[in-house]
């Protein structure tokens, strides 16, 4: 019999994708943030951290009860095993706001920042960021107590499933296929979205990497004082406007005409002044085959042609397409929990591992986006990336 060659052992084993999934995280001190909040304070052992992972993989991989999410914990690496009513008392119990916290410094990690930047090289037709602020309604599946922000053990109000909810008000940086947040509010559904507008404008002009940006935003913000607000902070937009909005045009710059297949469009570029308000703008009107008109007011100068203005206003659509992802692939509509403070808790959790999946797909390209790479994350957590790809 021949001689037998044992082959040496790689002790450095390589990631998982479970593991990969979270490495971002590591730039972020939780336990610093769980101190800030006072979690643990009474407990030998708080375990923020596990903690935190169980709620971020059960925001991108949800569980149809709290039994399912504990057989998760137990079978899937990179989780301590924790009961489900252990997680429920706790997404309950701890507060919200050190998610928030952690979410933001996520997004203002190192690595984010250089994210953002190779995906801003990659739509070398445009030289500047282009943020678009938007909200959605999010139905709630089973009842949710809102508290007395004086006396948390009254209650105010119930919501209840069929109601309408709660409204996610977000900000996110929109470059072509990429879409990152920037800034969030959760407000009761019945809020109107356009008050939100200003916090959210707040959280944007705090990224050191935004420079300049061009703000779209639909029809739901129209606000001729916001309009004239931005026009006087030098701050450049793109929005919708009713082509039978009353203005004075000041001046009829030019007109373009658009020949294909489809037929012949129309494109007027005019200097006008919105009603009232001594303030001069852009407002490009779109004709199409048919003779139906569509206008766009804007901040942007001459130098930007009538069709960058509209093909950049176009890049609004991304942030639709990551209301739909949230809401077709996450549970940002399902959660475990009854009270105000653990939903929030929950909805930015699954606000994190989306953050999470973009960075994962970012750095493990995958056909098919967002969508293709939750699948991954669900199917192949323990699987070796060397086999993953």
């Amino acid at each position: 019999m021949g001689t037998q060659i044992k082959r040496p052992i790689d002790c450095s084993s390589p990631l998982t994708v479970g593991a990969e999934f979270y490495s971002l995280l590591d730039v972020v001190d939780s336990e610093s943030i769980a101190d800030d909040f006072e979690i643990g304070t009474h407990t030998a052992k708080h375990d923020f951290a596990n903690h935190l992972k169980v709620a971020i993989f059960e925001g991108v991989h949800p569980s149809d009860s709290l039994a399912e999410l504990a057989e998760k914990t137990d079978t899937h690496d990179e989780l301590e095993y924790m009961a489900g009513s252990t997680f429920s008392r706790l997404t309950n119990d701890r507060d919200y706001r050190a998610v928030v916290r952690l979410f933001f410094e996520l997004l203002h990690s190192p690595q984010l920042y250089h994210q953002r930047g190779v995906q801003r090289k990659q739509l070398d037709w445009l030289d500047r960021t282009v943020v678009a602020t938007d909200s959605t309604n999010l139905t709630v599946t089973r009842s949710v107590a809102i508290p007395s922000e004086s006396r948390d053990t009254e209650i105010l109000h119930v919501i209840q499933p069929g109601e309408k909810g709660l409204h996610l008000n977000l900000a996110a940086r929109v470059d072509g296929n990429a879409k990152h947040p920037l800034g969030v509010t959760i407000t009761p559904g019945v809020m109107r979205e356009p008050t939100q507008f200003d916090h959210l404008q707040s959280d944007v002009e705090v990224f050191a990497d935004l420079d300049s940006p061009i703000h779209v935003f639909d029809r739901g913000y129209l606000d001729y004082e916001r309009f004239c607000s931005l026009n006087e902070q030098d701050k450049d937009f793109i929005c919708p406007l009713q082509t039978d909005a009353r203005v004075d045009v000041l001046e009829h710059v030019q007109d373009v005409e658009i020949t294909d297949e489809q037929g012949t469009r129309h494109l007027r570029d005019e200097r006008i002044e919105l009603a009232e308000t001594n303030e001069e703008f852009r407002r490009i009107v779109f004709e199409d085959v048919d003779g139906e008109e569509l206008a766009y007011l804007t901040t942007l100068s001459s130098g930007y042609a009538p069709v960058e203005v509209m093909s950049i206003y176009t890049l609004r659509t991304m942030i639709e397409i990551l209301f739909r992802e949230l809401k077709q692939y996450t549970n940002i509509e399902n959660f475990h929990s009854q009270s105000l403070n653990g939903v929030l808790f929950e909805i930015f959790c699954t606000l994190i591992g989306y953050v999470l999946v973009e960075w994962f797909r970012q750095r493990h390209p995958l056909r098919g986006g967002v969508p293709e790479a939750i699948r991954a994350i669900r199917t192949r957590w323990n699987t070796s990336l060397r086999t993953y790809g």
